[in-house]
């Protein structure tokens, strides 16, 4: 019963219109009426003094672990000396210095809540060398940090402690703290100069660099005799912005759901804390809800939710690292928190599903990018009630926009899961992928191989590649294969050209052909062939077909428009995979396994390729990680790089190459997943009649028969008895 209201209320989420363009058609564009709204008294970012009895409440509440942090954070520092220890180091994320404005914006929110006013004179003295060291960093043409939540903070902390600060401080601290901000959000060419490591992305990305200052600037700042008309400019900028990413997030979402990316870091890393914080500081300042105006943030649950491997892992799709593929999961429960917090009263049908994650993401961080924003919680909202009604849940689901087709037997453990690449419109994070297929049963039994180090040519070279996924190559000589962005660590070679792989050369452009969903197997065809050089292929179309909960047929067409150029199938797995026969490899990793079965090419050449100094191989040589030098990027090292021997990297792919030269070729594999003593898969018989390909096997207690059309573009007949 319980289920099945849970069933029912995600079919609810799936079928909201929010979860498309249609919610964004009312957004205004180039209209600032709201303007005349904005509160005249402080303070009015995030919070205004109508809030400030809630928030007292959350403290000694529900919310009592973030304010008791708070507390220990704060408190041993008030007669320490405020010492900024790296002013001019090359990139301020590589210092702690900049974390100095979240401390402002958490001891300011402590006087808010005690009117103890230890915190509040330490507020002052925070802000006052604040003010300074942020336009030391400006003088010398340095950043403060990637992203602007801690300058965010800073901005609040003056906000909410205006009221008590005498004329004499809110000119001094408010005029110096202004004048460097300013400084810092305004990066337009030709204003000044750019800065090393300075976030300057627009609306299409995580909007949490410089670009969002001006919005909180100018709603913190605007009447207080500073300079209207600049906050006046910062307002309509900032606003405009947001305008922007919203319609762009809208489109992303589609109709199903979806991030701002297809990559889930990404998605579910710092980017919906845009989306939130314009929520709640266009309420707080003006009165004004837009949530109702942003309800694509309700997509991202069903898109959460089908992402999400057992223990919180991810598929390890586009520029994810390959160290443990973990969703950030402390991130994802305060986003769930707030999804809850701004909507759940307005739309309770959310409510069932976002419990259930938040089951699954039940870890949080002591301390938040924004640490004061869990005080603001608002009354619990009630769950939905619904009707129970026996549901069954969907085996498959296309997220359009993102490009992906996923499948699950269930959400268990031991469940089998599955996403398959393809379509898509954003670029973001996305790899030279289309017609990859990741397939997950206690463990990676396919994978994307490598991992990003940053810097370093692996990842430009091979990692980003489409030999280093689960596709078809084709290899025509002499071609020149794109950029990637990336580069080599200092203590690499230099300016060495990409690698001819044989992969495509765009990153999107494939599209579904068909899905359908049956209770016994989920058919898909996919259609790669824009995706790779017009010169060198005319067809790269992909079958896949999954027969629940643990059978797999893949069929791929592959046309060249040269006999000589070799077209390649790739597998690539954790662990070297063993003959079990002529054709039949298996792997075994973690707790799973994998057999796979080549029936066609009827000649096909096999080879496995990997194990060290051959595991992230490409055109003739090897891509290992590099050793990265202390200076790499002028700041030391950003990322994890895990040893090359790291599990989760894939060490090993499985080379399948028709016999002799063809235009024209089919690669026919059958798949079984399963635990490690997996020892055999089902017996198949393949035979031709005329233009049609018959596959027969018996497997779940049914016999099956395939018949593809191997005339046409793609088509099956499946037949089960």
């Amino acid at each position: 019963m319980k289920r099945a209201i849970i069933l029912l209320a995600f079919s609810a989420l799936l079928l909201l219109p929010s979860a498309g363009l249609k919610a964004l058609t009312a957004l205004p564009e180039k209209d600032y009426s709201w303007e005349a709204s904005i509160r005249k008294d402080h303070p009015r970012l995030f919070l205004n003094k109508q809030d400030i009895p809630r928030i007292k409440k959350n403290a000694v509440g529900s919310e009592k672990f973030f304010f008791d942090a708070m507390v220990k954070r704060i408190d041993p520092l008030l007669n320490e000396p405020i010492v900024f220890k790296d002013l001019l180091i090359a990139s301020g994320e590589s210092s702690k210095d900049h974390e100095w404005g979240t401390r402002a914006s958490e001891s300011a929110m402590l006087w808010l809540i005690t009117g103890d006013r230890k915190y509040l004179d330490y507020t002052k003295n925070l802000l006052t060398e604040l003010a300074g060291y942020y336009q030391f960093r400006c003088d010398h043409n340095l950043n403060i940090t990637w992203y602007a939540f801690s300058q965010i903070c800073a901005i609040c902390a003056y906000d909410w402690v205006y009221n008590n600060l005498d004329k004499n401080e809110r000119a001094d601290i408010g005029r110096a703290l202004f004048k460097a901000l300013d400084d810092i959000a305004w990066h337009t060419p030709g204003r000044r100069k750019p800065r090393q490591r300075e976030n300057v992305s627009d609306h299409m990305s995580g909007c949490y660099g410089p670009p969002i200052l001006p919005w909180y600037l100018g709603l913190a700042f605007l009447g207080d005799g500073i300079d209207d008309d600049e906050c006046r400019k910062m307002l309509h900028e900032g606003y405009d912005l947001f305008q922007k990413m919203s319609v762009f997030r809208a489109e992303m979402a589609g109709e199903k759901g979806g991030g701002a990316t297809a990559c889930g870091t990404y998605a579910f890393g710092y980017y919906p804390y845009a989306d939130f914080n314009f929520i709640y500081s266009m309420k707080a300042a003006t009165g004004i809800d837009v949530s109702e105006k942003m309800t694509y943030v309700l997509g991202y649950l069903s898109y959460l939710d089908w992402i999400r491997l057992p223990y919180n892992r991810e598929y390890g799709f586009g520029d994810v690292h390959h160290y443990n593929c973990m969703l950030p999961e402390r991130d994802i429960n305060a986003h769930i928190f707030h999804i809850n917090n701004i909507y759940g009263v307005a739309h309770p049908e959310i409510l069932p599903v976002a419990d259930r994650l938040l089951k699954k993401f039940s870890l949080y961080r002591d301390i938040e990018p924004f640490p004061f924003l869990r005080l603001l919680k608002n009354a619990p909202p009630k769950t939905a009630k619904i009707d129970a009604v026996a549901v069954e849940s969907a085996k498959s689901i296309y997220f359009d926009t993102m490009g992906q087709v996923y499948m699950r037997s269930g959400t268990g453990d031991d469940d089998t899961y599955v996403l398959f690449v393809s379509g898509g419109v954003t670029l973001q994070h996305k790899h030279y992928d289309n017609n990859n297929f990741i397939i997950y049963k206690k463990g990676w039994r396919t994978v994307d191989s490598g991992t990003r180090p940053e810097p370093g040519i692996h990842l430009s070279h091979y990692y980003c590649r489409t030999v280093a996924h689960n596709c078809v190559t084709v290899r025509m000589p002499g071609e020149v294969m794109p950029a990637y962005w990336g580069g080599p660590a200092l203590c690499e070679e230099q300016d060495i050209p990409i690698p001819n792989d044989g992969g495509q050369c765009e990153k999107i452009g494939s599209k579904l052909l068909e899905l359908t969903e049956t209770p016994d197997w989920v058919y898909l065809a996919s259609d790669a062939t824009p995706c790779y050089h017009p010169a060198k292929v005319s067809k790269v179309v992909r079958e896949f077909i999954w027969f629940c909960p643990d059978l797999f047929v893949v069929m791929d067409r592959v046309a060249s428009k040269d006999a000589s150029y070799p077209k390649t199938w790739l597998w690539h797995t954790i662990e070297e995979p063993k003959a079990l026969g002529p054709k039949e490899w298996k792997e075994a990793s973690e707790g799973g396994a994998m057999i796979c079965r080549t029936l066609l090419p009827e000649d096909a050449a096999q080879e496995l390729i990997g194990g060290p100094g051959r595991d992230f191989w490409s055109d003739g040589r090897n891509w290992p990680l590099p050793v990265l030098c202390p200076d790499d990027w002028g700041y030391g090292k950003r990322h994890i790089v895990p040893p090359e021997t790291h599990p989760q990297l894939g060490h090993w792919r499985l080379e399948v190459a028709p016999g002799k030269p063809a235009e024209e070729d089919i690669f026919l594999h059958m798949m079984l997943v399963g635990d490690r003593d997996l020892s055999s898969m089902p017996s198949s018989t393949l035979k031709r009649d005329g233009k049609t390909l018959i596959l027969s096997f018996q497997y779940g207690g049914k016999s099956f028969t395939l018949n593809f059309d191997t005339e046409a573009l793609y088509g099956c007949k499946i037949d089960a008895k």
